[in-house]
Formats: structure tokens, C-alpha cells, sequence
């Protein structure tokens, strides 16, 4: 079982309505039993696993890119949540708590020592005008902050620091000529991935290798749509449609955005690795995550080469983005007849897929 879950458990037992709790859930709470929570406990996840293994056990959760705004003050008497990777995404979080808690409520933070959670604990603690009682259990914290009077007392003078409103959404990515919608809560939201910059770049040679130009296109783990918007133009002579794809409700926010704003041809798709989507493609684009949460994690690299398999049509391609060290080549021997490595550059490899 995750084991900080283990810690946050005793605090999602609640079953009165009066006493609701909130759990917020993001990549670092996957594979969790959500179906031991109590019956008041309210989930929300910005990431679609998440929340669809929640629903599937039956309780009450929410999908989107932490937006608060869908709860009443004073709605939750505990909200729980384990730190995220991004700090963005925890202030955020952290200066929404306040709000939505009742007198006497309580806010349990849990992390460890080099994930920043003893300062995200005491800027809790400044910003609800309170203290905060830290408890060290093996590698993890657990920081209980509450809510009383004075908690609400020139609060907003007390916001934890964000260098751009996490709801704001603008163009911030300079590529080429061209600037990309992005916003916080999206992993490398302000920057180009050098991997996803490599793989651009070879893009011409890539839909080169096709006996004829594709006509489908899907952007697996789409982020905020730059290997859609690059393959579009690489293609515009050959009117590509184009699926994006993501588990992360920021990434579907910012992308959607720029195939309005670049007019591209298609569709964004919320989703697990693609698993909800039936069609299959001509090509298929990927550069894929190999952290879940803090943790390296090597199941993901083959969730991606398998939902790749199943979404391309027979004589369909793949062009995978992945480090220098994963071993993508060997992991993909049982799904893909043909592994082509490229190019190595720069610390990342791009790797062809194909089964003809």
C-alpha cells in the first residue's frame, strides 16, 4: 500500500456529513484504496487515473485542475492532502484551504523533509495565523494546521507566494515566431522539454519515412500541445488530424487553448495513457514521463509503448522521446518487430516503433 497514505488514513474516516473532509489526490496518491475512506470523505484529483479508480470505487470525487471554486466556504472540517512535486500546485492549494475549512478545522499536510514539506508547513501556519504541530514519522512528515478566529484576519495579506496566479492562463512559450499557452500546474509549464525540442527537429524525417503522408496523428502525454502544434506545421500541406491526449487536467487546459489559438486541426482528449480512446492512428508522437510523483517509476515507460501498440493502425509508426537510460528499445521487444534509434543527443535518444 502507499505507505503516506497509511499516514492520512486515520484522517478519512469520517462517515458524519456534518464532519466532510476533503482529500486532494494528485499523482502521488495513485493506486491508493479509495475504498476504504469514510462516506463524508470528498476526493479531489487533477489527474484522470486518479480520479477514475476513485469512481470506480464508488466515492465522491471530482476531476479538474484544482479549482476550488466548485466547493462552499466553510464547506470541510479537514482538508488532507500530501504535497505535490510542483510548488506552484501546493501553494495554490495551501492559500485555497483556508476558505474552504470551518471554524476549528484543520488542514494535514504530509511530505518529506526534501520534498519542502517543513516550509510548506510553516508558511500554512503563518498564513492561517496559527501554528503548526509537526510530527516525523520514518522519511515522512505530518503537519497539522488549524483554523480559528484569527485565522481569517487580514488572510489575504498572508497569501503564500505565486509568481503568476495558478488559474492564469497565457502565452508564455516562445517558439519560432510563435508564442504557447501555458499556466502553472503544468510540469515544465514555462519552458520547451529539450527532449520534446529534439524530437521537433526531426519531425520532416520522421513523416519522411512514411510510404505515404499520415492523415492521423496522436500526441500521447500532449502537455500543453507543442509536439501537435510542430507536427501541424510540419504537415499543413497534408491537412494532418491531430488527437491530443493527457492525465493531467492543466495540460488539457493549456492545449485545448493553443489548438484554438493555432487552429489545428483535431481534438484534446482527457484521458489515462489514451485507454478511453478506440481509433487508431497513421503516427504517433511521444515523449513519456518516467517519474510518478517524487519516484522514478519504469512501469510507466511500458504503460506508454503499450497504449502506443494498441492506438497505431498496422502500418502505423511511432516516434518515442525518451532519456538516454531508459532502455525503450529492450522494453518495447515484446509490443514492436522494428526499433529504430535514430539520434542520441544531448542526454535523450529518439527511438522509431513500427510492426512492418
Amino acid at each position: 500500500m502507499n505507505e503516506p497514505f497509511l499516514l492520512l488514513q486515520p484522517y478519512l474516516q469520517s462517515t458524519d456529513g456534518d464532519d466532510a473532509c476533503l482529500l486532494i489526490a494528485d499523482e502521488n496518491l495513485i493506486d491508493i484504496p479509495f475504498s476504504s475512506l469514510g462516506s463524508a470523505v470528498q476526493v479531489l484529483s487533477n489527474r484522470f487515473d486518479i480520479a477514475h479508480q476513485a469512481q470506480l470505487a464508488h466515492c465522491n470525487c471530482l476531476f479538474n485542475d484544482f479549482d476550488f471554486s466548485v466547493f462552499a466556504s466553510a464547506r470541510f472540517k479537514r482538508v488532507v492532502y500530501r504535497v505535490s512535486k510542483e510548488k506552484p500546485v501546493a501553494h495554490h492549494i495551501i492559500n485555497h484551504a483556508l476558505r474552504l475549512l470551518t471554524d476549528d478545522g484543520e488542514l494535514i499536510l504530509l511530505g518529506a523533509k526534501n520534498e519542502g514539506i517543513k516550509t510548506y508547513a510553516s508558511k500554512a501556519a503563518v498564513y492561517f495565523n496559527s501554528r503548526a504541530a509537526v510530527a516525523k514519522h520514518g522519511n515522512n512528515y505530518l503537519a497539522t494546521t488549524c483554523k480559528d478566529t484569527r485565522s481569517t484576519s487580514d488572510a489575504e495579506k498572508r497569501l503564500l507566494a505565486l509568481k503568476t496566479p495558478y488559474e492564469s492562463l497565457a502565452p508564455v512559450i516562445a517558439c519560432n515566431d510563435l508564442k504557447l499557452y501555458s499556466k502553472p500546474g503544468l510540469f515544465g509549464w514555462n519552458k520547451i522539454d529539450r527532449g520534446s525540442a529534439l524530437l521537433a527537429r526531426h519531425l520532416s524525417d520522421f513523416f519522411a519515412g512514411f510510404e505515404k503522408p499520415p492523415e492521423t496523428l496522436l500526441d500521447l502525454g500532449c502537455g500543453y500541445g507543442y509536439l501537435s502544434l510542430m507536427a501541424a506545421q510540419t504537415q499543413a500541406e497534408n491537412s494532418l488530424k491531430i488527437v491530443a491526449s493527457d492525465n493531467c487536467a492543466a495540460a488539457i487546459i493549456a492545449c485545448r487553448k493553443n489548438f484554438d489559438a493555432f487552429k489545428i486541426a483535431g481534438e484534446v482528449i482527457a484521458d489515462d495513457c489514451a485507454s478511453g480512446i478506440t481509433k487508431t492512428f497513421d503516427a504517433l508522437l511521444c515523449n513519456p514521463p518516467f517519474h510518478q510523483g517524487f519516484k522514478t517509476d519504469s512501469r510507466l515507460t511500458q504503460k506508454f509503448i503499450q497504449s502506443a501498440a494498441q492506438h497505431l493502425k498496422h502500418a502505423g509508426r511511432a516516434l518515442f522521446v525518451v532519456n538516454q537510460f531508459v532502455p525503450l528499445e529492450k522494453l518495447a521487444q515484446s509490443t514492436f518487430s522494428h526499433r529504430e534509434t535514430i539520434i542520441e543527443s544531448d542526454g535523450f535518444k529518439l527511438v522509431v516503433l513500427s510492426n512492418h
